[in-house]
């Protein structure tokens, strides 16, 4: 990706986005509920930088990841094919989607209906109305599932029944001495 002009804005605009996001993760079952609130990172420095208006623009020089986020990282991996990363980078909702597939569908014990406002709250912010989002998704998720040909997901009526399937990238296998 070139650097400078739109596309070094944009890099600079995710990066303070990401920086200053907060995650909120709902915890259900067994008769309790509860929820775990975690930032993703800890500390950042950003520099004032000139960027062809008057104002200036704030640039994100270091970042570090909080700590219990990167544990979370290393405990629970998400295995993504480089090659699909590179061919979905033009198309930021398909490779959500794609990571959002890997994510699930490797650790799933029985398939799992979500349902169209469910994945609208997750992939559909910038759709006013369900049913504008319910027949763009789709044409998203078939991007994604082109680079992820193990992943066995079906769209009916109701949401996207999500399968157990195979990771999108082999385990790597290790041999221990």
């Amino acid at each position: 990706m070139p650097w400078g002009g739109k596309s070094g804005r944009g890099v600079r605009e995710q990066a303070e986005l990401l920086s200053r996001c907060r995650l909120t993760f709902h915890l259900v079952g067994q008769g309790r509920a509860g929820l775990v609130n975690q930032q993703i990172v800890d500390r950042a420095l950003f520099l004032d930088t000139p960027d062809g208006d008057r104002q200036g623009r704030l640039s994100l020089e270091t970042a570090r990841l909080s700590g219990p986020f990167f544990e979370q990282l290393q405990r629970h991996p998400i295995p993504l094919e480089e090659g699909a990363i590179k061919a979905l980078s033009n198309n930021s909702a398909a490779l959500d989607c794609y990571v959002w597939l890997a994510y699930r569908l490797h650790s799933l014990e029985r398939p799992r209906l979500v349902t169209w406002s469910a994945l609208k709250a997750q992939h559909g912010q910038g759709f006013a109305k369900l049913y504008h989002f319910k027949s763009k998704f789709p044409a998203i998720l078939s991007m994604a599932t082109a680079v992820y040909p193990d992943a066995d997901i079906e769209v009916t009526e109701e949401g996207v029944i999500l399968k157990p399937s195979k990771p999108p990238v082999k385990p790597r296998l290790t041999s221990s001495r």
